[in-house]
């Protein structure tokens, strides 16, 4: 058997592997993640991780609009266009960002007292925010040429090594400060790792590149990709907006509490993520071949299992948060519920922008998108201060639905136009497996104080789970082979 896999690796292409590889290193980092949260949670203040996960959120907000994302699709699709000045062309879009760095620290300077109470971040922390953003901008460069190149023997390796240091020397460095400023010593023991894993990078694909403003480069990169920054902070916003509203209508330790709910439930992207990178191909391949009566059956399956795993994470709420947290933290697993619905939701719109991005309708996807994070920051901004963290849990839920619905309408459009109006879905059974996603996990939610009951559900689930097994393998099966 072991010899029969050993074979099967060694007789796949470089594509092929390098696949393979990503999508390893991707779930260890996740679940890395994962397997850190419980750690500090318990050797961090309740307030002290609150201020972490802000750090966090601010973070992933400043690094868009500092890096302009160049090292994304902008730069990969470019690096297949200019082959022959692949070199040329990475050290030039990392100018660029290089740039882009220094004008925006240069505005934090002077800035940095109306940005530090906006952020209630340190003048501190705010600096090294900047040089993590500037140190990982090369990092992304250098990923992805090797990507792009099927190169991925070096990457898998610094991925590996820097997925594990990272929180190695994070909890080392909490461990040696004291309780007032574990943040920055957490901070600053991990932006070192990246200086040290990543510095190297940048001079190496300077010096290769040898081209530091090159006017063609340039232009093609911002043309590209400023119009797109509403879309990729509108994305981010509508994941952080609640830690950040939370934090200046609450308190940091509500937004600690909320933080460990958020990343419970967002164990689901991680199933969520393996079962789009099969079915996405297959839904493409599918619209492709014109078999579209072929993508609802399946995508109705799929649905009701992820509605299904999502269940039972709801279920099991109380005692995974014990496991990820102290007891200080059981507040939070009233807001584990409507979380883990809305990852439901993040796969359901998903599976509708399929359509939008197979024909190139991505100004759809971001009218979607930035409305769906006016509408989270809206309606945070009218129930945080009223009932408290845990009503940004049910405001994203809410956004996501109507990020759904949104998405549906869209589709809907595209299928008019480019598939002679052909209703891929019907809505009605979509509605079904939704609602009845919400009304079993708000049961679990009255049903929290009695674990037997949960339990006996549960087991009940279990078995018919147990029972439809061979036709929920064969399904992906299926798609694998023909996507």
């Amino acid at each position: 058997m072991a010899k029969k896999l050993i074979d099967k690796y060694r007789n796949m292409a470089d594509p092929v592997k390098a696949s393979l590889w990503f999508l390893i290193c991707g779930f260890l980092q996740k679940g890395m993640s994962m397997l850190t949260t419980p750690i500090y949670t318990r050797i961090m203040t309740d307030s002290e991780y609150g201020r972490n996960s802000l750090y966090t959120s601010w973070y992933n907000i400043i690094f868009i609009i500092v890096s302009l994302e160049l090292a994304a699709g902008v730069y990969s699709r470019g690096l297949i266009k200019n082959e022959e000045r692949a070199d040329a062309f990475s050290s030039a879009l990392l100018s660029l960002s290089t740039v882009c760095v220094l004008f925006f620290s240069g505005l934090y300077f002077i800035f940095h007292s109306q940005i530090n109470e906006l952020t209630g971040m340190s003048t501190y922390l705010m600096i090294m925010m900047l040089i993590e953003t500037w140190s990982t901008i090369a990092y992304q460069f250098w990923s992805n040429k090797e990507r792009v190149a099927y190169r991925y023997k070096k990457l898998v390796v610094l991925m590996i090594t820097y997925t594990l240091l990272r929180p190695i020397v994070g909890v080392i460095a909490v461990l040696a400060a004291d309780g007032q400023h574990q943040v920055e010593a957490k901070v600053t023991a991990t932006t070192l790792v990246n200086l040290v894993l990543f510095c190297g990078l940048y001079f190496s694909m300077m010096k290769k590149g040898k081209t530091f403003f090159d006017k063609e480069f340039w232009k093609y990169a911002l043309s590209f990709n400023l119009p797109l920054i509403p879309h990729y902070l509108s994305q981010v916003i509508l994941n952080q907006s609640d830690r950040i509203m939370i934090g200046k209508m609450c308190s940091e330790a509500a937004v600690g509490y909320y933080s460990v709910a958020y990343s419970l439930a967002m164990v689901m992207q991680i199933f969520n993520s393996a079962v789009s990178s099969t079915m996405n191909p297959w839904i493409y391949r599918s619209i492709k071949n014109g078999t579209y009566n072929r993508i609802a059956p399946v995508s109705y399956s799929i649905l009701t299992a992820i509605a299904g795993v999502n269940f039972a994470m709801v279920a099991l709420g109380p005692e995974l948060l014990r496991i990820m947290a102290p007891g200080s933290y059981y507040e939070a697993v009233w807001a584990i519920p409507p979380v883990t619905v809305s990852v439901y939701f993040m796969f359901l719109y998903n599976l509708f922008a399929t359509f939008e991005y197979y024909y190139n309708k991505t100004h759809w996807v971001m009218i979607a998108s930035v409305g769906s994070a006016l509408l989270n920051i809206g309606l945070n901004a009218l129930f945080i201060p009223k009932y408290g963290f845990v009503a940004a849990g049910y405001t994203t839920l809410v956004s996501y639905v109507l990020c759904s619905v949104a998405h549906y309408l869209f589709m809907r459009r595209v299928t008019k136009k480019y598939m002679d109006g052909y209703k891929v879905y019907d809505i009605k059974k979509i509605m079904i497996i939704g609602l009845s996603l919400a009304v079993a996990s708000a049961g679990m939610l009255a049903l929290y104080k009695y674990m037997i009951i949960r339990y006996a559900i549960l087991l009940v689930f279990a078995v018919v789970v147990f029972c439809f097994r061979k036709r929920i393998i064969a399904l992906f099966k299926e798609m694998k082979k023909e996507s």
